[in-house]
């Protein structure tokens, strides 16, 4: 069973209060128990940084609670931080568009909760040789558990030089990684609502001159975000049709199987219903007698793996 926020609150001050009763039970009540103050409880249960302070720092590893770095979307992770504590209320993060480093303002909070760069963390390790911290959902000061499950790890920089690890390697994607990907493979075929969006997008390319194909450009939100993006890869392309049978102009998703086949899915365009019927036999047409047989199709994949995704097609044909 499944409780909200505000009832989980609820039970959660219920479970308080009757402890204290108990507790008070063996009290006089001349020295009732002194509720902590959210200074004093802040004070107790939040962590430092005072034993890593200036040591740098290199981010590692990215994943999500199940130990890989996609989801079920397609969306994949990738460590891209550097770090180095100056004190508890300050953190020097290096920038990768303007290679230097940044003071940043840092906030403990309690429950070795803390904050930097517009971003919510649990502090899960802190050591000289490696940090590991929860990225935490947090709306209006409330954690948001279910969706706080991205993990990243921190080494020290003395320690990879010690170990003589590679930081690119390390960043590598993993076997358990290619693993989950092929399940999602095998998922999408079977079921199209398992599709997910493919690292490398589907690419077409024109077999006459008549056809004309500009291929997608990956319209994604950053990549280095911890958060997974509201929409992902939904790639879009535009094709002309030169010689059509007449002018039209439509929009249309696609499916791309692994083999490369077109499936037509729905129509991306307002109409009234009456036209619906025509238009979308209009457009199963032009997939069927312009597209498919025009139209070189590689599908799209992830970690060099071949898998159902979906794209969406601007479709122009001029009549000559």
């Amino acid at each position: 069973m499944r409780f909200s926020f505000p009832i989980l609150l609820i039970l959660f001050s219920v479970c308080c209060f009757s402890c204290q009763q108990k507790q008070s039970a063996g009290q006089t009540s001349a020295s009732p128990a002194k509720p902590e103050s959210d200074s004093a409880l802040i004070a107790r249960t939040k962590t430092s940084f005072k034993s890593v302070i200036g040591i740098p720092f290199t981010e590692v590893f990215r994943r999500f609670a199940n130990g890989v770095s996609f989801n079920a979307q397609g969306f994949q992770l990738k460590p891209s931080w550097k770090i180095n504590f100056k004190a508890d209320t300050l953190v020097a993060v290096f920038s990768p568009i303007k290679k230097r480093f940044y003071d940043l303002p840092l906030n403990l909070d309690h429950d070795s909760l803390f904050t930097f760069a517009g971003a919510w963390f649990k502090a899960r390790k802190i050591s000289k040789d490696s940090l590991k911290f929860q990225v935490l959902d947090v709306n209006n000061k409330i954690i948001n558990w279910k969706n706080s499950n991205v993990y990243v790890t921190f080494y020290a920089d003395p320690y990879l030089k010690k170990q003589h690890f590679s930081v690119e390697k390390l960043r590598q994607t993993t076997k358990k990684d290619t693993a989950y990907i092929q399940e999602l493979a095998r998922q999408s075929s079977l079921d199209p609502k398992k599709i997910f969006a493919a690292q490398k997008p589907v690419v077409l390319k024109s077999k006459s001159p008549n056809v004309v194909v500009a291929n997608a450009k990956l319209k994604a939100k950053d990549l280095d975000n911890y958060y997974v993006p509201e929409t992902l890869f939904y790639p879009e392309y535009e094709i002309t049709i030169n010689k059509a049978y007449a002018d039209f102009y439509h929009t249309f998703a696609v499916r791309v199987d692994a083999k490369g086949q077109l499936h037509f899915v729905e129509p991306m365009e307002n109409m009234l219903p009456d036209e619906q019927q025509n238009t979308i036999k209009v457009m199963k047409g032009i997939m069927d007698g312009y597209l498919k047989l025009y139209l070189n199709i590689t599908p799209g994949k992830t970690l060099g793996i071949p898998h159902d995704s979906l794209i969406l097609l601007v479709v122009r044909g001029n009549k000559g």
